[in-house]
């Protein structure tokens, strides 16, 4: 075993050292309620590295793609353009979702079906606050949503 050990040492040194400063970034990989399943890839390949395991071509592959994603993030979390634009997003987003539960507020829904949306709303907000994006389904859900909403506020209206 420590034969592989020194063999690893050897011929993936700088990845080893490249794996050592990723798992100790904390923010990259938060040091405490992780449970990412790629942040558990990660320290898995680095303790491949450490341990003498024998390192197939896709595992030198996907530690190869480990060390480019991490200076892609470092590299992001720098430019002020970009840091710009996700500030920018997240003000512009909960902007939007507080229009959104304002909406949901106006519709008199019943209690559990107002409860259930509230509980979405806030995770979706909690998620750009974490992660500075939206997928396009959680989007297209929230643009469903202030229509609907919109739409019974409307007809109440009407109907007063």
């Amino acid at each position: 075993m420590n034969k592989h050990i020194e063999y690893n040492k050897k011929k993936f040194s700088r990845r080893i050292e490249q794996l050592s400063v990723i798992t100790k970034d904390s923010s990259y990989i938060p040091k405490f309620g992780s449970l990412n399943g790629y942040h558990e890839f990660i320290f898995s390949m680095y303790e491949a590295l450490i341990s003498g395991r024998k390192i197939t071509p896709k595992m030198e592959l996907a530690i190869t793609n480990i060390v480019k994603s991490y200076a892609k993030h470092l590299k992001d979390s720098t430019d002020p353009k970009l840091y710009k634009e996700k500030a920018d997003f997240i003000d512009s987003t909960l902007n939007k979702l507080n229009i959104i539960k304002k909406k949901l507020n106006e519709c008199n829904y019943t209690v559990s079906y107002t409860t259930d949306k509230l509980y979405f709303l806030n995770s979706i907000e909690k998620q750009v606050h974490n992660r500075g994006s939206l997928t396009v389904k959680q989007m297209k859900a929230l643009n469903n949503m202030y229509k609907q909403f919109d739409k019974k506020v409307k007809n109440s209206e009407k109907n007063t």
